[in-house]
């Protein structure tokens, strides 16, 4: 955490996601300086707030010194073929930071693009459904704003409100520092967050 306080810098503002999940009703956003949120993830309970969690956002740009500590593994620079690793663009590869406490939430949802997603710090436990198990997880209805969300607790399904999750077949898995994480387009996953954590997920 002190590597991290100097080299983004202390002063910066960084949006932080203030809730247990963003599907709850009292789920907000704000704009804090770092130093506040890693003071926060030192210490979550002392200010009674729900804890602090900095979701997918582009730390790497605001902090150079990070960006040289991340190498994008060739996986992302391979695009289906139609052009090797040694003409991709880095440009074309969407690198982000989550950064937050034990107990930290994404409910079951998935995302357009692949994803490969690195473990820095801690630990997190992922419990993931393909793209075939989409009729057993209840999706928010197309167009609204959680089109790409489940409506599903995926850690404790309602067998009373949405039967058909509770057979869903699932994977799940535990990452921790080091290791490497593919996740293909269109698949489900939940992530949480098991200890202090930071990830880097590349989306390409």
């Amino acid at each position: 955490m002190e590597y991290l306080r100097s080299a983004v810098g202390g002063h910066r503002l960084v949006p932080v996601e203030l809730g247990a999940a963003y599907t709850d009703a009292g789920w907000t956003q704000t704009l804090i300086p770092f130093d506040q949120l890693l003071d926060a993830i030192a210490d979550p309970g002392s200010s009674g707030e729900p804890p602090g969690y900095l979701a997918q956002h582009d730390l790497l740009a605001q902090a150079p010194k990070l960006r040289r500590d991340i190498v994008l593994p060739d996986y992302a620079l391979v695009d289906t073929g139609r052009r090797s690793a040694a003409t991709a663009d880095a440009d074309d590869v969407t690198v982000n930071v989550w950064l937050g406490p034990r107990g930290t939430v994404s409910p079951l949802h998935h995302d357009p693009a692949d994803n490969l997603f690195a473990q820095v710090v801690g630990h997190k436990y992922f419990k993931l459904y393909a793209p075939s198990e989409t009729p057993s997880l209840y999706p928010h209805p197309p167009g609204s704003l959680l089109a790409n969300t489940s409506q599903v607790d995926a850690a404790a399904p309602d067998a009373a409100r949405h039967p058909r999750a509770v057979d869903a077949r699932f994977v799940e898995t535990v990452v921790w520092p080091g290791d490497l994480l593919y996740i293909p387009p269109k698949w489900w996953h939940y992530v949480r967050s098991l200890s202090t954590s930071a990830s880097v997920s590349m989306w390409f």
